[in-house]
């Protein structure tokens, strides 16, 4: 699966997660062409920069961003914090 990366989150998608945080997810209008298993490869500029395996996938309306209260009504891939690759 291929991700890409708008410039207005690229600052954001660098940032650590919060302490205790063992996933997160990449939200999506449309279901996603995706497994739980697939290799997420995430791209800026056209450049591959990170990697990461696909945990769960859930549809809309189980949950949002604990953060921000967003995406609750868009489809959600999940993956492990442990398995996301920076490949820059």
């Amino acid at each position: 699966m291929n991700i890409n990366v708008q410039e207005s989150v690229v600052e954001h998608f660098w940032e650590q997660e919060p302490e205790g945080t063992s996933h997160e997810f990449w939200a999506f209008r449309f279901p996603p062409k995706a497994k739980v298993g697939d290799t997420i490869h995430f791209h800026i500029d056209k450049k591959e920069v990170a990697q990461a395996v696909i945990d769960y996938i859930e549809p809309p309306g189980e949950s949002a961003c604990d953060t921000t209260g967003k995406f609750k009504n868009r489809w959600k891939v999940f993956w492990r914090c442990g398995t996301f690759k920076d490949v820059r």
